[in-house]
């Protein structure tokens, strides 16, 4: 699914991070339940990201069998492809890419956590199963036609929010169709 995570200005910036690190790059993002979509309000977002590369580019890639590693590889190299020829496309739309910068001899079918900004819930068409992020902004006058974008996606397995104002909370979860 495209899972969403809702984050407000009012969130405790680390908190979510930590989970956004988990939920999208955890399994090397090739889990159903993986977050796929990170809505961030407007006025947190600068922060937010600047935090989230940070705390991404700290990840280990390599074995998964060794304890120290946070980022296998993906399950083949058509899915490497797959994923890279979706980030590829999304650069040459005009979209914002950043990608953790992986170690040298790396073998394997390995895609590096990436970040991909997009202006709207359509941008994302179908899912992409490994880790990729895409990153939306948005207003605080604009959650409403935001949660109804998400839930028109046709998407939705997972959705979550991060907030400390019990009104988002609620009005989150009265809009979600997951």
């Amino acid at each position: 699914g495209q899972n969403a995570l809702i984050v407000d200005s009012s969130a405790l910036a680390e908190q979510a991070v930590a989970d956004i690190v988990s939920s999208a790059f955890d399994s090397a993002g090739q889990r159903c339940s993986a977050l796929r979509l990170l809505c961030v309000q407007h006025e947190a977002a600068d922060r937010l990201l600047a935090m989230l590369q940070g705390a991404v580019q700290q990840l280990q890639m390599g074995d998964p069998r060794a304890l120290a590693t946070d980022v296998g590889p993906v399950i083949d190299a058509e899915a490497q492809q797959a994923i890279e020829h979706h980030v590829s496309r999304m650069a040459a739309a005009g979209h914002r890419v950043w990608r953790a910068e992986p170690p040298a001899g790396l073998g394997g079918h390995f895609v590096p956590p990436t970040l991909i900004e997009i202006d709207r819930v359509a941008d994302l068409g179908a899912e992409v199963f490994g880790p990729v992020l895409h990153v939306l902004r948005y207003r605080r006058d604009d959650l409403p036609a935001l949660l109804e974008a998400i839930a028109a996606s046709g998407y939705g397995l997972t959705q979550g929010v991060h907030t400390r104002i019990d009104e988002t909370v609620a009005q989150v979860v009265a809009a979600t169709r997951a």
